[in-house]
C-alpha cells in the first residue's frame, strides 16, 4: 500500500511538472477542426457578386459601397493546395476565427504537390493541383474568404530558358527588364488568370473571390541586394540593361557633351586622406595595425592579419580562417571618421586576392543603428594587383563612421594596401565610354552626384515601365477585375515604381531568423530575444507606416514575430492595433502553414507557422474585432510627406535608402513621436485626400530598457510589455503579476463601446512553447529540437478593472467552449494560471 502511495504521488508531481513544472506552462491546443459550439466564433456569409472589391478614396469598398478591411493568413508552398477532404475543414477554421482572406504564396516555386507544376515536365500545371486550386478556392469563397493570387514568387523562368544565373534567386531584378523573362511571367498570367474555375464555374480574371492579384513578389531593383547584384550582373543582362540606360541618356540630354557637362558640374579638388594608417609597412609591428583598424569577427568566424611584402608591394595580408555564407561576419574596418552631409569623397586602395574572389565595401556608421552612409559595393578580386577608385556623396553628418571590408563569405586569402579616404573627387567618363556607342555605364566607380541622379531616375523608370506593363497586361489584356499591385515598397523610388498600381504593400519581420552558415539551414540559425515592445525606436511598425502613398489603399501581405521569441504574443495583438490606427485597409501574416498533409498537428513546427502556435492564433479572434471590424479607430490626426516627384524621389533615396521611417522622423524635424500620433502617409501629387481624424491613442514608453506599447480605442484595447509598465501605462487597471512579459488584448464582441458592451472577450499570453523544446544558452536558437506536442502557453496572472456591472466570467478551453462559468464579486476580473487558459469571456 506504501509502495503503491509513493507511486501515486510520484505521478502526481510528474504531471504537475508536465502541466506546469518550472516552465509555468501549460498545454493549449486550438483543435484544427472547429467546434461548432465555440463561444467566439465569427459567422460568415458567401461571397457574391456584390462582393467584388474595389479600390478607391484610399481604401478597399465592395459593390454595395461598404468598405472592406482585408484580415488574413498566408498559405505557403503546399498548403496552397490542400486535399478535397480537408479543404473545407481549413476554410471553416479560418473563417471562425474572423479571417477574410489567404494569399496564395509560393505557388509557384516547385513542383505537384508542394506547387503547382507538373513534376513529369516542371512547365506545365499539373492537373490535380489545378482541380485542388480549383476546389479550395471555391470553399474558401463559401466561408466568405477572398483570395490573393500570387504570380511570380519563386519560379526562376532563367533556368528554363537557359539563360545565365545571378547571385541572387527567383530571378529577382533581373526579371524586370529581361523581355524573355517577362514574356514568361506574362505567358504564367495568362494561363492561370486565363483557367475557368470548373467549381465555380467562372475564370479567375472574372471570379469576385480572386480579389487581388500580386505581380512579383519582393522585387525590385532597389532591393536589399541590389547594389552587389545589378552592378556585377552576367554580360547578357548587364548589356540589356545598358542599353536601356543609355537610350534614356540620349532622351533626356541628346549628345555626349550635354552629359559631361552635367556630370562634371560638381567635381571638387581632392582633399587630404582622412585615414590615420593607409599603408603596410611590413617593418611595422602587426600590434600597430590594431591603433587605427578594428579586425571585427562574428558568429565563430575567424581571421588572421599579417604584415607582408607581396609580388613587390608592402600589404596587408588577410587570411581568413574559419568562413560562412555571412560577409559581415569577417570585417575590417576604420572608424571614427568624420563625414559631412552632402559632401563628396573618394575612396582608393590597391588589392590582390590568391584567387578570384569579392568583397564588400561600405562606409557607414560605426555605431548603432548602423546605418549605411553612402556608399556599397561588391568589389571583384583578381589574381593580379589592382588599382580601386569609387565616389560618394555623403548621405549623412557622422562624427564616428567607418570605412569597412566585409569578407566572411569566402574563405581565400587577399592582401590590402594604399587605402586613401580623400575628400572631393574628380569625375569623367572612362576612356572607353562614349554615349554614341551606346556603352556608358549604368554603375561607374567614379559617380558624380548628377550621375548617380541620372542613374538612380533611370532606374525608377525603368521598374515603373515594367510594372505599369504588367498591369495593364492583367487589367487590359486579360480583362482582370482582381485589384492588381506590383511587389513591396523599397524605399522613395520603390515607392514611385508602384504609384500607379492599385495599392500599395509593404512587408516587415520582427528578428527574423539569421542563418549564420547555409541560407535556411534549420539547424543552423538564430534570433535575436528582443521584444519589440522594448524598443520602438527599432520598431517594425513605423516603417511601415512611411510606406503607405496617399489616395491610395495601403497593405501588410507579410508580417510575423517568429517562433520561439519569448515575446512572441505581442505580433498579433501590435500589427493588428497599429494597423487600425494607421486606418490601413490589409493585414496578412506570414504564415498559417507550408504543408498540405499536417492541418491536425499540435505543436509549434517551425518559425513561422501559425496554425498550431496559440501565441498568435489564440490573438487572431480579437485581432478580427480590432483590425478587420474597425474595434480600433484612426489616431486623431495626420501627417502627409510631400515627395514631390521623381528628382525628390532619387534625393531622398540616396539620403536614406530604404529607411522611409527615418526620412519621415528627420524630415519633420526630428519628431520621434510622430509615428503614435498620426497616421502617416508620402504624397507623389498635390491633390492628396484629407484624412477623417479619429480617437485613437497610442502610448509606448520605455523605462530602464523596460517597454509597454498601449493603444487604446472606445472598443477595443492592446498592449504589451512589461509589468510595471503596463500597470503606470494603463493607470492601475491592469496590474500584471506575472509572467514579467505578456501581451493582452480586451474586445468587445457586441459591437459597442467598452464601457456599454454586455460582451468582453480578454485574452492574455506570456510564452509560447512546445514540450522539451531545447534552447542555446542565450535561448537565440533551438536548432532542429523544437520539442514535441502538446503545445503550451505561459498562462498571465494579473487583475483587470472592468466597467462596472455584475459580470459573468466565462473561462473557455482551447476549442473555444467554456470550460468554467461564475460570477464576480467585483468588477476586478482575475486572471489566473489556474484556469489554464487565455482566452476570458466576460458578459453581463
Amino acid at each position: 500500500m506504501k509502495k503503491c502511495l509513493i507511486q501515486i504521488i510520484f505521478l502526481l508531481l510528474v504531471f504537475t511538472a508536465v502541466v506546469c513544472g518550472d516552465t509555468g506552462l501549460v498545454p493549449f491546443v486550438i483543435p484544427s477542426e472547429t467546434n461548432p459550439n465555440s463561444v467566439i466564433s465569427f459567422e460568415y456569409k458567401p461571397l457574391t457578386a456584390n462582393d467584388q472589391l474595389i479600390a478607391r478614396d484610399s481604401h478597399f469598398y465592395n459593390k454595395n459601397g461598404d468598405r472592406v478591411r482585408l484580415w488574413g493568413v498566408n498559405l505557403s508552398f503546399g498548403s496552397n493546395l490542400p486535399r478535397k477532404e480537408d479543404a473545407a475543414m481549413v476554410a471553416k477554421r479560418l473563417a471562425a476565427a474572423g479571417v477574410n482572406t489567404v494569399r496564395m504564396h509560393h505557388m509557384d516555386s516547385a513542383n505537384f504537390p508542394r506547387g503547382i507544376w507538373d513534376r513529369k515536365t516542371g512547365k506545365t500545371f499539373a492537373p490535380e493541383a489545378l482541380d485542388r486550386l480549383d476546389y479550395f478556392i471555391d470553399q474558401l469563397a463559401k466561408h466568405g474568404i477572398y483570395v490573393n493570387l500570387n504570380l511570380h514568387v519563386g519560379r526562376e523562368h532563367s533556368s528554363h530558358l537557359g539563360l545565365p544565373k545571378i547571385d541572387e534567386t527567383y530571378d529577382k531584378m533581373i526579371s524586370i527588364f529581361t523581355p524573355k523573362l517577362i514574356d514568361a511571367q506574362k505567358q504564367y498570367a495568362q494561363d492561370l488568370l486565363g483557367h475557368t474555375n470548373k467549381y465555380r464555374k467562372i475564370r479567375y480574371s472574372d471570379d469576385p473571390a480572386i480579389a487581388i492579384v500580386e505581380i512579383t513578389n519582393e522585387n525590385s531593383l532597389f532591393m536589399w541586394s541590389a547594389p552587389q547584384v545589378l552592378p556585377n550582373l552576367p554580360d547578357y543582362y548587364a548589356q540589356i540593361l545598358q542599353a536601356k540606360f543609355n537610350d534614356w541618356l540620349i532622351k533626356k540630354y541628346r549628345n555626349e557633351a550635354n552629359m559631361l557637362k552635367s556630370w562634371t558640374a560638381d567635381n571638387e579638388p581632392l582633399g587630404a586622406n582622412v585615414l590615420r594608417q593607409y599603408d603596410f609597412s611590413s617593418t611595422q609591428d602587426t600590434s600597430s595595425i590594431e591603433k587605427h583598424w578594428t579586425l571585427e569577427q562574428h558568429s565563430g568566424c575567424k581571421a588572421e592579419l599579417k604584415l607582408d611584402n607581396h609580388q613587390g608591394r608592402e600589404s596587408l595580408f588577410i587570411k581568413p580562417v574559419k568562413t560562412d555564407n555571412t560577409g559581415w561576419h569577417l570585417q575590417f574596418n576604420q572608424r571614427n571618421l568624420n563625414l559631412i552631409k552632402g559632401k563628396s569623397y573618394t575612396i582608393e586602395f590597391e588589392a590582390v586576392a590568391t584567387q578570384p574572389r569579392n568583397i564588400d565595401i561600405s562606409v557607414g556608421q560605426a555605431h548603432d543603428p548602423w546605418q549605411n552612409l553612402g556608399f556599397s559595393r561588391q568589389c571583384k578580386l583578381t589574381e593580379q594587383w589592382q588599382n580601386y577608385r569609387y565616389s560618394f556623396t555623403a548621405s549623412d553628418n557622422d562624427d564616428n563612421a567607418r570605412l569597412n571590408f566585409s569578407f566572411g563569405n569566402d574563405a581565400k586569402e587577399f592582401y590590402l594596401t594604399n587605402i586613401k579616404l580623400y575628400p572631393g573627387v574628380q569625375y569623367n567618363l572612362n576612356p572607353e565610354e562614349s554615349l554614341a556607342k551606346k556603352n556608358i555605364k549604368v554603375f561607374a566607380n567614379l559617380e558624380s552626384r548628377q550621375r548617380l541622379q541620372d542613374r538612380l531616375m533611370f532606374l525608377a523608370e525603368t521598374e515603373k515601365e515594367y510594372f505599369d506593363d504588367m498591369y495593364k497586361f492583367i487589367k487590359k489584356d486579360l480583362k482582370c477585375k482582381a485589384m492588381v499591385t506590383g511587389t513591396i515598397v523599397f524605399g522613395p523610388l520603390g515607392l514611385y515604381a508602384q504609384s500607379d498600381m492599385d495599392f500599395i504593400d509593404a512587408h516587415a519581420y520582427w528578428q527574423h531568423p539569421h542563418f549564420p552558415g547555409k541560407p535556411w539551414d534549420s539547424g543552423n540559425w538564430l534570433i535575436s530575444q528582443k521584444a519589440m515592445s522594448d524598443y520602438p525606436e527599432q520598431a517594425t511598425l513605423p516603417k511601415l507606416a512611411a510606406s503607405r502613398l496617399a489616395n491610395k489603399p495601403f497593405t501588410v501581405t507579410e508580417y510575423n514575430h517568429p517562433a520561439p521569441l519569448d515575446s512572441q504574443a505581442e505580433c498579433v495583438p501590435m500589427i493588428a492595433s497599429y494597423g487600425a490606427a494607421q486606418d490601413w485597409d490589409g493585414l496578412w501574416l506570414y504564415t498559417y502553414s507550408h504543408t498540405a498533409d499536417s492541418w491536425d498537428r499540435q505543436n509549434l513546427n517551425s518559425y513561422f507557422d501559425i496554425d498550431s502556435n496559440p501565441g498568435k492564433w489564440g490573438f487572431m479572434f480579437s485581432a478580427t474585432a480590432i483590425f478587420r471590424d474597425f474595434g480600433i479607430e484612426r489616431l486623431k490626426s495626420t501627417y502627409c510627406y510631400d515627395l514631390k516627384n521623381l528628382a525628390k524621389c532619387a534625393q531622398m533615396h540616396h539620403i536614406y535608402n530604404s529607411n522611409m521611417g527615418k526620412m519621415i522622423v528627420q524630415e519633420s524635424e526630428n519628431n520621434n513621436n510622430i509615428f503614435t500620433d498620426s497616421a502617416i502617409a508620402v504624397n507623389l501629387t498635390s491633390n492628396a485626400i484629407p484624412a477623417k481624424p479619429g480617437q485613437t491613442k497610442i502610448n509606448w514608453q520605455v523605462e530602464n530598457n523596460n517597454g509597454c506599447y498601449f493603444i487604446s480605442g472606445q472598443k477595443a484595447w492592446a498592449l504589451s510589455g512589461r509589468a510595471e509598465q503596463i500597470k503606470t501605462a494603463t493607470n492601475g487597471k491592469i496590474n500584471l503579476d506575472a509572467p514579467g512579459f505578456c501581451a493582452i488584448t480586451i474586445v468587445t464582441l457586441d459591437n459597442k463601446a467598452i464601457e456599454q458592451s454586455k460582451k468582453i472577450l480578454i485574452t492574455a499570453c506570456g510564452r509560447c512553447e512546445n514540450q522539451n523544446m531545447i534552447f542555446s544558452d542565450d535561448r537565440r536558437t533551438v536548432g532542429v529540437n523544437w520539442g514535441q506536442a502538446p503545445v503550451s502557453i505561459e498562462p498571465v496572472q494579473a487583475k483587470i478593472t472592468l466597467p462596472n456591472g455584475k459580470w459573468k466570467c466565462n473561462i473557455l478551453k482551447p476549442d473555444g467552449t467554456i470550460k468554467k462559468q461564475f460570477l464576480l464579486q467585483s468588477n476586478i476580473l482575475e486572471l489566473s494560471p489556474e484556469y489554464q487558459t487565455m482566452w476570458y469571456l466576460l458578459q453581463r
